[in-house]
């Protein structure tokens, strides 16, 4: 019998919890040692779009003639008791790949449990063209049919991919990564299995490890902001679900396939940018004014991914009024956020580079909705005159970064507030990423212009 290989696909997006990298550092040792029978690959992908990234797995499994891709995330640990931080000891955690591989089937994993809302198991059934998480009382404690493998670990066999076709997966329009792939895969006639023996854990945000035996200390805690959350969610899926049909019609993309051609287009943005940084420069105004359709294309399916929305979800729930408000969005592109703000009533200053692709289609888009008089494009509000700033993906994209931040603090109001994910990004690969000096940024901000830190998102002007 010939030897089979594995691709072991890892999604890194925020960096990696210390104690998952203890973790996988010996489970890597585990598969070296105790499994001579396979091949190892590892393909770790950091993106900040989640669907990136796993194509990229994909196509180097493909490339490397993988039998198997083996999903796993940057969040999770396989040896939750912790026997022991050496390598080589407590290995017995980590012999669950072989009877998931003993299982022979399509596509499965194991259980592991939501870090947030109700601790949920991430193992999901479908109920007449609905998904819904299963309940701890439908867990077997063995090999069950599911419609939807949770993708945080999840064992694909190569030959599901030949037939799903390119693209394996898309923006998070609809439906997220996992429920992509296993729906696709159960169209095509094959089958989604998860084995409820078998447990791994989540790491909170606050390194707290969850999993069947603590998850009911946390699920009184989610049902008392649980509604929030939903109801933040809800506006944000409504507000992108606009932004993507506008953005569908800016763009002409019609008729049922319009997801599958907007991935398509926004996953040429790399080749274009690449051809335009060659004849332009790299984040020249000329680089960003003749950027075509794929601009567009990239930001929408950007701002689908999970930290775009919680970010967005996050703004819209502070910003709820719908007084007059003034405020400067600089560097908006498309703007799905500000945009959202002026159709409160809302007047916001757009400040971007006239002739961008998102830039033009925001413009095109305040005409449509008759948003005119609340709009003013590249033209700098009065001094002390602006309630609010958004700074959303803008700040890295530039060097010459001070005399921005003069302008954007100078037209707050005192007690007016700059928010901004700058300092939340993390992908420091991005070579349209020019500046991503936060602790220079920082002190500026609280040294130089007096703005007070309420959180690493929000700033006050106090003085």
């Amino acid at each position: 019998m010939s030897r089979k290989t594995i691709c072991i696909g890892i999604v890194a997006f925020n960096g990696l919890d210390d104690q998952v990298a203890n973790d996988y550092m010996s489970l890597m040792y585990y598969l070296g040692r105790n499994c001579p029978e396979y091949d190892f690959q590892l393909a770790i992908k950091g993106k900040s779009e989640q669907f990136r990234a796993r194509n990229a797995i994909v196509k180097a499994a493909l490339q490397n003639n993988a039998d198997y891709i083996w999903m796993l995330d940057d969040d999770h640990i396989i040896n939750m008791e912790g026997l022991s931080g050496k390598p080589g000891e407590g290995i017995g955690e980590y012999d669950f790949l072989q009877t998931l591989l003993d299982h022979d089937v399509d596509i499965v994993g194991p259980v592991y449990f939501q870090r947030g809302g109700a601790g949920s198991p991430v193992v999901i059934k479908e109920e007449n063209g609905h998904y819904a998480f299963l309940s701890d009382s439908e867990l077997t404690g063995g090999l069950q049919e599911v419609a939807v493998q949770g993708g945080g670990c999840m064992l694909l066999k190569m030959k599901i991919f030949d037939k799903v076709g390119s693209p394996w997966f898309e923006p998070e329009f609809d439906y997220g990564t996992d429920i992509q792939i296993c729906r696709k895969a159960r169209q095509k006639g094959f089958r989604v299995w998860t084995d409820s023996s078998i447990e791994i854990g989540h790491v909170m945000d606050q390194r707290v490890i969850v999993h069947s035996k603590n998850k009911h200390l946390y699920r009184e805690e989610a049902a008392t902001t649980v509604t929030n959350q939903v109801l933040a969610g809800w506006q944000t899926d409504s507000v992108l679900y606009k932004f993507k049909e506008d953005a569908c019609e800016w763009m002409g993309i019609k008729g049922p396939d319009q997801d599958v051609e907007l991935t398509t287009i926004a996953d040429s943005y790399v080749f274009t940018s690449l051809a335009l940084e060659s004849e332009f420069g790299l984040g020249t105004p000329e680089y960003y004014a003749h950027m075509p359709k794929e601009q567009l294309a990239r930001q929408v399916a950007y701002h689908h991914g999970d930290i775009p929305k919680a970010f967005m979800s996050f703004i819209l729930n502070s910003i709820r009024d719908t007084k007059d408000r003034r405020a400067v969005d600089f560097g908006c592109g498309s703007a799905p956020v500000g945009f959202e703000l002026c159709k409160r009533g809302h007047t916001l200053h757009f400040i971007d580079m006239d002739g961008a692709a998102a830039f033009e289609f925001l413009k095109w888009r305040i005409k449509k909705y008759d948003l005119q008089d609340r709009a003013i494009f590249n033209e700098w509000p009065e001094p002390e005159s602006c309630d609010y700033a958004l700074v959303l993906d803008s700040l890295e994209h530039i060097t010459d970064w001070k005399p921005v931040i003069d302008k954007i603090v100078g037209s707050l109001k005192l007690g007016g507030h700059l928010l901004t994910n700058f300092f939340a990004i993390e992908d420091y690969e991005n070579e349209e990423h020019l500046m991503m000096d936060k602790e220079s940024v920082a002190g500026y901000l609280m040294g130089v212009k007096k703005m007070m830190p309420n959180t690493g998102f929000v700033w006050m002007r106090r003085q």
